[in-house]
């Protein structure tokens, strides 16, 4: 059962190390985590410092070498890959750079697919997933196939199929990296603004400073632990 007073997500004395050429990498160095419903933060790096093994250990994804991942109160660890699983389709949402989308299904067909296999009946899926379509602007688009949409379209595609389970948290990797700046701030726009009007906890980890500050708190993954960030640009940082 969620405890509905623990935080969204919290990571303890995170460690993730790779056995590489004979020898140990660790990404990970003891790092500590905790958001609290409706939060906003941003985690800058840059490649390859981690932020991606962080959000896939988060999403209990990937496990780590040590340490600890709850969300909303229930240990990770603990847990099978199944109830994992239904954890993350009931309390978590995910948005990645590259949409993800089905091609051969609908933007309707897409958003609904998560309530799906949660076993939601189809007309009640196909009614929240038109809702959501609906507050992302993209009630023209029910039914186009991702190859009809622009690149902007996919990715408010991609962003309603994360918020139509009414997650605790969206879990965001460079989720307007692949798109030409005007559209970035577009769909950066929105995401924040469906934050608030849904106070799902939003973690973003990306490389673009603008987007990183327009989040209510930062954080920037530096030699395998977070830190303050300062504002500086990521590839000024030593």
């Amino acid at each position: 059962m969620n405890d509905v007073s623990a935080p969204v997500i919290q990571a303890s004395a995170l460690v993730k190390r790779y056995d590489e050429g004979g020898g140990n990498v660790e990404v990970l160095r003891g790092l500590d985590l905790r958001m609290e419903a409706g939060e906003t933060l941003s985690i800058v790096g840059t490649s390859g410092s981690g932020k991606s093994t962080l959000l896939n250990l988060l999403g209990g994804l990937d496990r780590p070498t040590e340490g600890v991942v709850s969300v909303c109160g229930q240990d990770l660890a603990g847990m099978t890959e199944a109830q994992r699983g239904v954890l993350r389709n009931r309390r978590m949402g995910f948005i990645y750079q590259f949409h993800h989308l089905l091609p051969e299904f609908t933007a309707l067909e897409n958003v609904a697919m998560p309530l799906l296999i949660r076993q939601a009946s189809p007309s009640d899926a196909t009614t929240a997933a038109t809702d959501m379509l609906k507050a992302v602007g993209l009630s023209h688009r029910l039914q186009h196939k991702p190859a009809a949409l622009s690149g902007g379209e996919r990715q408010r595609v991609a962003i309603a199929r994360a918020l139509v389970t009414r997650p605790a948290i969206v879990l965001a990797d460079e989720p307007t990296g692949n798109l030409d700046e005007r559209t970035a701030v577009q769909v950066q726009d929105l995401m924040l603004a469906l934050n608030r009007q849904f106070q799902t906890a939003l973690l973003i980890v990306t490389h673009d400073t603008g987007f990183a500050t327009r989040c209510a708190h930062q954080l920037e993954l530096h030699d395998g632990r977070l830190q303050p960030f300062s504002g500086a640009p990521v590839s000024a940082i030593s």
